[in-house]
């Protein structure tokens, strides 16, 4: 009978050595397996942190193209506005030039109209003494002297000046 225990002690034994061993072996490939999920999880972690990298250059780099770009559209802006206003400054010069034109062309037509007025009077008039003659060429004089038309051509006008 104590053979018999000794037996069983010594099977009771073995059996918990085995189990042992085999829980030593499969944690020793756990482990094993843990270690080569850590280092893919390293390679991964050192992938992403790389592509992160090349994502913070990249916003770098567009946002100084977004500070160019906004720039040149200030600029384009100022552009825009300075022809906007140089057209409306032209177009202003412009309509003063077609007035002063218009002005000149119906001067001309008065005085045109004055002197077929004036040929038609003197046809009528037969008897005018020198003395109303010499009155009449005096007022005629005076109104030439003021004609705008007629005025020192060796001034130029001020929209004539050189300001560009």
């Amino acid at each position: 009978m104590l053979e018999e225990l000794r037996d069983n002690v010594l099977s009771l034994l073995e059996e918990r050595v085995e189990r042992a061993i085999g829980t030593i072996q499969s944690l020793r490939e756990e482990k094993l397996s843990l270690e080569s999920e850590i280092s893919q999880l390293k390679e991964d972690l050192q992938q992403k942190d790389e592509w992160i990298q090349d994502l913070e250059n990249r916003n770098q780099e567009l946002l100084h193209v977004e500070t160019d770009l906004k720039q040149l559209q200030e600029e384009r802006d100022e552009e825009r506005g300075e022809i906007d206003r140089e057209k409306t400054e032209i177009r202003d010069r412009i309509e003063g030039l077609m007035t002063m034109l218009n002005g000149v062309n119906g001067r001309q037509e008065e005085l045109e109209n004055d002197e077929l007025f004036a040929s038609d009077s003197a046809s009528d008039v037969t008897n005018i003494s020198d003395a109303e003659l010499s009155e009449a060429e005096l007022a005629e004089s005076d109104t030439s002297e003021t004609d705008p038309a007629e005025s020192d051509s060796s001034e130029e006008p001020p929209f004539f000046s050189n300001q560009y």
